[in-house]
């Protein structure tokens, strides 16, 4: 163990140099800094997000402003396209070997996904990639717990190397958190007295302190082993680090990966952050809230006429503005009250505005039949659909990128699962009958035996991951149905031909086919054995004629 060394008044003793944390430091501050222009970026897009749909409109007297939400309605709905498609996983062997811990771990996967909460971190991150371009998932192993934590990690809360395409290239990743005091003092009680309060915690609105808890940095390197550890800083003293707990020496995690996935929209160059719709639909929506503005202030004027009136007309004017008097007074010239003429709108204008939203409408990907509407004539259920699928092409992509995100996070969760689940655990499956049952899972089975040098050995088994979108929009349900439907009417459900069916069902992809085809199976089995006890019955009866 290297000699302690002090950071203030507090002393560390462990493991990790000196060198290494002043480089740890080091790097915060300039990851900190050169962030500084990202942070800016998506605040100033949640504002704007935010007044689209609460600022409140202002009176006709002031300044009038429109802001009509067309960005949160486009990512609303392409937030909606991606829940449609949530993700399902179904692990491939890629030896002999893993069939059986693959066809297993194909069942258990969803179930420990619920367990992990990953469905809630992805509705929140879909909205996250949306607005602000990024999204990042927390994949952690919980030691109090005994399992594994699946988060969405606010991007203002973690720190990278900003001229990396790759998370994984960085050389340090920081999360910051604000942990309240007495939770630090009773896990870390040798540096208890450091715990005094006053975090600063970056919001999307802005900055403040809480006297009542204190910044805590989670600090991930990677040796040049390849091996990822983690230490502990607060006030720039490490308050606790993996290489010096028994049971770490390898690395915080075996598959020796930062345990985040960055899920990005639209990539900018050498930079792990990207930039969101917001970022492309901003300008035009605001031209459009202009032009809304401009509108609606001409049509308010029109429609509440205005009157100039000479000083020395002696017009009575609450006579004038009182709707009830059938007579208003005057004393001077009738003629000194006349109507202020509205020039109306020429149609040029209205028209350039309705071309600005066309565009708006192509940027964001957002046309008007992916939101059932259409024009021309257009009203039957598939017509529709083919032009939602024809025009649905970036968002398809959007959900593509996000499946490899997804793809990453099952793997680190099988390889968490593989170094930490010591123990036998018991998770309840759907089988291919969609029955509910139980399982086992033991990470032994995550492994297969075999020799070297004559020794009995565990070599760790490889999966590939294959993500299959479980489709819930009623579209996708009727599509499904039609199929069903059109294999009853060319016969492929007689017992003679299920063979054919199963073959065809084996290469096609929705919802519920393996129970289909487990239930043409079982169809297939009894009518086959029906046939042979009537064949065995015929042959009997047969017999005791001819005798």
């Amino acid at each position: 163990m290297v000699s302690g060394y002090s950071s203030g008044e507090y002393i560390y003793g462990g493991r990790v140099k000196r060198e290494l944390l002043s480089a740890a430091l080091d790097a915060y501050k300039t990851y900190k800094a050169d962030k500084e222009q990202l942070v800016a970026r998506v605040r100033d897009n949640e504002r704007f997000y935010r007044e689209s749909y609460s600022r409140g409109r202002q009176s006709l007297g002031a300044e009038m402003t429109c802001d009509t939400p067309f960005i949160f309605s486009a990512i609303e709905n392409a937030r909606a396209d991606a829940i449609d498609s949530y993700p399902s996983a179904n692990i491939l062997e890629r030896s002999p070997e893993g069939t059986r811990a693959a066809e297993l771990l194909s069942k258990i996967v969803p179930a420990q996904l619920e367990i992990s909460e990953f469905k809630r971190a992805y509705k929140e991150n879909i909205r996250s990639k949306l607005k602000y371009g990024t999204a990042v998932y927390g994949v952690f192993y919980n030691d109090e717990t005994g399992d594994i934590d699946i988060r969405s990690v606010d991007i203002l809360d973690i720190y990278a190397d900003m001229h990396v395409s790759d998370i994984q290239e960085s050389r340090f990743l920081f999360i910051s958190a604000a942990v309240e005091n007495d939770i630090l003092r009773e896990r870390y009680p040798g540096f208890a007295a450091m715990f005094t309060g006053d975090a600063e915690v970056e919001t999307l609105a802005d900055s403040y302190r809480l006297k009542d808890r204190s910044n805590v940095l989670d600090c991930y390197y990677k040796k040049p082993d390849g091996s990822v550890h983690m230490m502990k800083l607060c006030k720039n003293t490490i308050i606790a680090a993996t290489e010096d707990m028994a049971g770490y020496e390898n690395g915080l995690y075996s598959h020796n990966m930062y345990p985040v996935v960055f899920d990005v929209l639209y990539r900018s160059e050498h930079c792990p952050f990207g930039f969101g719709m917001i970022d492309i639909g901003k300008a035009t929506q605001i031209e459009i809230n202009k032009l809304d503005s401009a509108v609606t202030e001409n049509i308010m004027c029109g429609a509440k006429p205005r009157y100039l009136s000479k000083r020395s007309g002696g017009i009575d004017e609450e006579e004038f503005r009182d709707l009830t008097k059938n007579i208003v007074h005057y004393e001077g010239d009738p003629d000194a009250l006349r109507a202020i003429d509205n020039a109306g709108l020429s149609e040029a204008y209205l028209t350039h505005r309705e071309r600005k939203k066309d565009e708006l409408k192509e940027i964001l990907a957002n046309r008007d039949f992916q939101q059932g509407s259409t024009a021309g004539g257009v009203t039957a259920a598939s017509a529709i659909e083919t032009l939602q699928q024809a025009g649905e092409k970036r968002s398809r992509s959007l959900i593509n990128d996000t499946y490899d995100s997804y793809k990453k996070i099952i793997y680190m969760m099988l390889e968490l699962m593989r170094q930490f689940f010591e123990k036998k655990r018991v998770y309840r499956i759907t089988d291919e009958l969609g029955q509910k049952r139980f399982a086992e899972f033991d990470r032994a089975m995550m492994f297969s035996a075999g020799l070297e040098d004559g020794n009995a050995v565990w070599n760790r088994l490889v999966f590939d991951i294959d993500v299959i979108p479980q489709h819930e929009n009623p579209y996708s349900r009727e599509n499904t149905n039609s199929t069903i439907l059109t294999f009853w009417q060319n016969g492929l459900f007689q017992p003679q031909n299920c063979g054919a069916a199963v073959i065809a069902l084996k290469n096609m992809s929705f919802d519920g086919k393996e129970r289909l085809i487990a239930d043409l199976r079982k169809y297939s089995r009894q009518y086959a054995s029906a046939q042979r006890e009537a064949g065995a019955q015929d042959i009997k009866g047969k017999g005791t004629g001819n005798g």
